[in-house]
């Protein structure tokens, strides 16, 4: 069930994703934004005000299509106004930045979660949905956009759409960007919907804490995970040159052999502790792919597409949970759900080929 609600999620992404980002790139950046998250609000509270199955259901469609309206149009619009509020940084800089900020965010969000869980599971979706609605009017508020220039009227949604695709298709290494996402995609989807119950099968009972159930545990490994994120976070942005194809596909390829090994390590190990280190290695690199490759999406996007271009790479990361999740749910159904996390992690083994080929890549080559 939950994989096939997390289908349903990323086939709303695929089919909205390019059009939202072609709206942005059209129209404007923070208008997209502020949508976004206003729809991603609905579908918060929805999901709380009525927790009955069609509702859900409906909610993960509904919170698919806001997701696609922040997506791409987000980093666009902080490409453009780094510019304008410190020249000194660049995209990439700003991009782990942000992650670095979002971390804090996402430790206090489960200590926040495990509060609200005492008064009942959809008081956390109401509250979520309401921040959300804050957030969208906020941003139309106090949102800034300088950097972006409305197409003339020439432009249109179709030309605009094309235009980036051509892009695609000239430089290589974009190309190459959207096939590592379909095969982070082909692994993504069964290790996201089925860690916890592999973790569940292995380790049920967990210790019971205080007046709380499992949500201590979960909640705890949420805020693990954020440390060790906001750590690899630090130290990458050290050692890596954010203006540099062959240093971010060079990190990428380090961070990729990690991920598959502590995957393995996590669905295999029979150890409480061993297994929770391994799920925060991997969540933790989980977290550093995404900035690394908006990174090295934006060092040949150009402006005027650069929303519709980042657009693309989400949306074959969608196609590729879309195309993994089936296969993964249903060896998690046949066989177990240990055994269709160690699929995915073989199925991240292809991206490896795919990022010596990019690291190894002349920059000024197009086909």
């Amino acid at each position: 069930m939950v994989v096939f609600m997390g289908t349903l999620y990323e086939l709303s992404i695929l089919l909205f994703e390019v059009p939202t980002g072609v709206v942005a790139d059209l129209f404007s950046r923070r208008t997209s934004v502020v949508i976004g998250w206003f729809v991603v609000g609905i579908a918060f509270f929805l999901q709380g005000a009525f927790p009955i199955a069609g509702v859900v259901i409906a909610s993960q469609i509904i919170l698919g299509i806001g997701d696609t309206f922040v997506s791409g149009a987000h980093d666009a619009w902080v490409a453009d106004e780094i510019p304008f509020t410190d020249p000194g940084v660049s995209a990439g800089q700003a991009f782990f930045l942000g992650q670095r900020t979002s971390f804090i965010g996402r430790m206090l969000g489960p200590v926040f979660a495990l509060f609200l869980s005492l008064f009942g599971l959809p008081m956390v979706f109401l509250v979520s949905g309401i921040g959300f609605f804050i957030f969208a009017i906020s941003a139309r508020l106090w949102m800034t956009e300088r950097g972006f220039h409305r197409g003339d009227q020439e432009r249109k949604f179709w030309s605009t759409f094309r235009e980036g695709w051509t892009t695609v298709r000239l430089y290589r290494l974009l190309f190459l960007v959207l096939l590592v996402s379909v095969f982070y995609g082909f692994a993504s989807e069964g290790f996201d919907r089925l860690w916890s119950k592999t973790f569940l099968d292995a380790f049920s009972p967990m210790p019971h804490i205080g007046p709380f159930d499992d949500t201590f545990w979960w909640a705890l490994f949420g805020i693990l995970t954020q440390v060790g994120g906001m750590g690899l976070n630090v130290g990458i942005s050290k050692v890596l040159d954010m203006n540099s194809a062959r240093s971010i596909t060079t990190a990428l390829l380090i961070l990729t052999g990690v991920l598959i090994c502590s995957i393995l390590g996590f669905a295999l190990t029979q150890s409480f502790t061993i297994a929770i280190i391994f799920y925060v290695i991997s969540r933790s690199i989980r977290r550093m792919v995404d900035p690394l490759l908006t990174t090295w999406t934006n060092l040949y996007a150009p402006p005027q597409t650069r929303a519709t271009i980042l657009s693309f790479s989400s949306q074959s990361h969608s196609l590729g949970e879309i195309a993994g999740g089936p296969i993964v749910g249903g060896i998690g159904q046949k066989l177990s759900a240990m055994s269709a996390v160690v699929t995915a992690a073989l199925l991240l083994f292809p991206t490896i080929p795919v990022l010596f080929v990019a690291r190894n890549h002349k920059t000024e080559d197009q086909s």
